[in-house]
């Protein structure tokens, strides 16, 4: 059995292509000189390289604007490569790295097996739900009865009266007359006496103790 090696592009402009892996140095990139063109905006030039390192393939960036990722780690030096790894150029081309094992005496070539996929489990039957017997809906209740109104609608009643409030006596008016009147007793009294010239007869006994002598 003799075990070749290719690529396989399992996201990009050409999907399911194979790219076979017969040169001891291989370029990756958009350039027509490379040996793989891929014609995508995220690939550069000359975008990766691999070369045959004993019996393995390594791959290598070679300082592309978008890099170069395996198995989704960005590459930061010469990487060797195992069968079944994704190769991605930029973030959206993605190339599986396969080996190939042929027989010199058959025509046919046969890639190495895979593991199978693990069994899907058997969907498993909804449950339909369970009818119920048919029953009819309730009926409303009817509306409770509105009271009867005969007549005309009562006149709301009416507001009591306002009571005037009630008048104080006038007992400032009262003191006023009589301090007038007051006054005017007194005026009258000293007049009287002046015209009289009874001073001394009535305040004598107090005129004397101001002004000694004066009703003597």
């Amino acid at each position: 059995m003799v075990t070749t090696y290719r690529l396989v592009m399992r996201g990009g402009p050409t999907v399911g292509k194979s790219f076979s892996l017969e040169k001891n140095e291989i370029f990756i990139g958009r350039d027509l000189s490379n040996d793989i063109v891929i014609n995508d905006g995220e690939i550069s030039r000359r975008h990766t390289r691999l070369f045959l390192q004993g019996s393995n393939y390594v791959v290598e960036d070679l300082g592309s604007t978008n890099g170069t990722s395996v198995n989704g780690q960005r590459l930061m030096g010469p990487y060797i490569l195992r069968p079944g790894e994704v190769v991605t150029l930029g973030e959206h081309v993605n190339m599986v790295f396969e080996a190939v094992q042929t027989d010199p005496d058959a025509t046919v070539a046969s890639s190495m097996p895979r593991a199978p996929a693990p069994a899907q489990p058997a969907p498993q039957p909804i449950p339909q739900p369970i009818p119920q017997p048919y029953q009819p809906a309730p009926m409303p209740s009817p509306p409770p009865p509105q009271p009867d109104y005969s007549g005309q609608v009562p006149m709301p009643p009416e507001p009591a009266p306002i009571q005037p409030p009630k008048k104080k006596f006038p007992w400032v008016i009262v003191i006023i007359v009589v301090v007038l009147l007051i006054i005017c007793i007194c005026v009258g009294a000293l007049i009287f006496i002046d015209q009289t010239n009874s001073w001394c007869s009535i305040f004598g006994p107090i005129l004397n103790i101001f002004t000694p002598g004066v009703c003597s």
